[in-house]
C-alpha cells in the first residue's frame, strides 16, 4: 500500500514530527511511503529508513495552480492509495488535487489533527476527509462540538504515543551529564525539586507558581522549581512582567530559568517532579506524556489532554482548574512519599500502538475503496 503524507509543520519536536514517526513506523510495517514537507533536520531520518521525501516551503505555495498540479503528478507517480494530512489546509489541498481523478484512481484522504483548527473553512475541510483522527479524546469532543459534521462523521481517537526506547523509567542521564548539572544547578540539600516544561506565555499559568512555592515555604517544604522554556523566543514584556513578581513575592531564589533545553529528558529524569499549570485545556500535550512514560510523577490541572492522561496514568495527580492550593497539596503528599506509576506505557499510549492503529485505518479504508 502506498502512503502519501502532507505535513507542512514537518520539525523535530512534539507533535511536528508525528508524519516523521508514522512514515518510518509504516515504513517497517510494510507500507510504501512518501512524505511532502518543508525541508528540516528530519529527512535524513526519513532517508534512512527508505521513505522518499518532496521538499515544499510553504503549504501555501500548494496554492497556485502550477503547484496543485504538480502535487496531481505525485500523487499520480506514487500511486498513492492512501493520504495522511496533518492540517486543514493540507486536507482541503489533498481533496483538490484528488477530486477530479476518477473514482477508482482517488486515493482515500485522512485527516490527522494534533490541534484546534484555525484555518477559514476548516469545518469543510473535515468533512471532505475520508476518515479523521485526533490525537486525544479532549480534541475529538471539540472537533465534533465546533464543527457542522456530517451526522454518521467518525472521529479515530490515535494518541500520539511515546517512543519507549527513549522513554522509560530504567533511563538515566549519563554521568557526565549528572555532574555537569550539579555543577550548575545547585539546589537546598533535600528540596522538591520541580520542573515546569512548556513555552513562556500567559496560557501555561506560570504567576500560578507565586501561591504553590509561597504555600510550601509557609509549611515547611523546600522546593526549587526549574523552568524549562525558550526565554528567547518568549514575549520580552511578559517575562519581565514574571521575573518581578516572582522577585516581589520572594521567591525569586527558588526559581531557575533554564532556557530551551534539548536534553529536556535528561532534565525530568533529575528532577522529581513535573508540573502542569495550564490555564485552558490543550489537546495535546507531549512532554506530560513523556514525563510519566520516564517514571517521573505530574501534577496538573483537571481539563483537557493532560486531565485524560492523568486519569489513565496517575488519578491523584489530577487537581481542580486553577486550584494551585490543590498543587501545593499535592507536592506536600509527594515530599513526603513517592507515588506508584506504571512500570511501563500501557495502551494505547506507546508508539507502536500509534502505527499500529494508523496502519489499521489505511487497511480498512483500502478494502472499502
Amino acid at each position: 500500500m502506498n502512503v502519501l503524507h502532507i505535513s507542512p509543520r514537518l520539525r523535530p519536536g512534539g507533535v511536528n514530527q508525528l508524519a516523521a514517526d508514522l512514515a518510518c513506523g509504516l515504513q517497517q510495517a510494510g507500507f510504501r511511503n512518501t512524505v511532502v514537507s518543508p525541508p528540516n533536520e528530519l529527512v535524513g531520518r526519513l532517508t534512512a529508513s527508505s521513505v522518499q521525501h518532496h521538499s515544499s516551503r510553504n503549504i501555501a505555495v500548494f496554492t497556485y495552480l502550477n503547484e496543485l498540479r504538480r502535487l496531481r503528478r505525485l500523487v499520480a507517480s506514487t500511486k498513492a492509495d492512501i493520504i495522511l494530512a496533518y492540517t486543514t489546509p493540507a486536507a482541503n489541498l489533498a481533496w483538490r488535487a484528488c477530486n477530479a481523478m476518477p473514482e477508482e484512481q482517488r486515493p482515500r484522504i485522512i485527516g490527522i489533527h494534533t490541534t484546534y483548527p484555525k484555518h477559514p473553512g476548516w469545518a469543510t475541510s473535515l468533512n471532505r476527509c475520508d476518515a479523521l483522527v485526533a490525537i486525544s479524546r479532549h480534541l475529538r469532543n471539540e472537533l465534533t462540538r465546533r464543527a457542522k459534521l456530517d451526522p454518521e462523521r467518525n472521529i479515530w481517537v490515535i494518541p500520539y504515543g511515546v517512543n519507549e526506547e527513549l522513554c522509560n523509567p530504567e533511563y538515566k542521564p549519563s554521568d557526565a551529564w549528572i555532574q555537569q548539572w550539579m555543577r550548575s544547578c545547585k539546589e537546598p540539600e533535600g528540596a522538591l525539586s520541580v520542573c515546569v516544561p512548556g513555552a513562556i506565555t500567559p496560557l501555561h499559568g506560570l504567576e500560578d507558581l507565586v501561591p504553590v512555592l509561597s504555600r510550601l515555604n509557609q509549611i515547611n517544604v523546600p522546593a526549587h522549581v526549574y523552568i524549562a522554556g525558550d526565554t528567547a523566543r518568549a514575549d520580552a514584556a511578559y517575562l519581565n512582567k514574571l521575573r518581578k513578581l516572582f522577585r516581589a513575592s520572594g521567591i525569586e531564589k527558588q526559581i531557575t530559568w533554564l532556557g530551551h533545553r534539548p536534553d529536556l529528558r535528561d532534565v525530568i529524569c533529575i528532577c522529581d517532579v513535573v508540573l502542569s499549570l495550564a490555564k485552558a485545556p490543550a489537546c495535546h500535550d507531549r512532554t506530560v506524556l513523556e514525563a510519566l512514560a520516564l517514571g517521573r510523577p505530574v501534577a496538573g490541572y483537571d481539563h483537557g489532554v493532560v486531565g485524560e492522561v492523568l486519569d489513565t496514568f496517575l488519578p491523584e495527580g489530577r487537581v481542580s482548574p486553577n486550584d494551585n492550593a490543590g498543587i501545593a497539596d499535592r507536592l506536600e503528599q509527594w515530599h513526603a512519599y513517592r507515588p506508584h506509576i506504571y512500570d511501563s506505557l500501557p495502551y494505547p499510549y506507546r508508539l507502536g500502538d500509534t502505527i499500529r492503529s494508523v496502519a489499521e485505518l489505511c487497511s480498512s479504508l483500502s478494502r472499502e475503496g
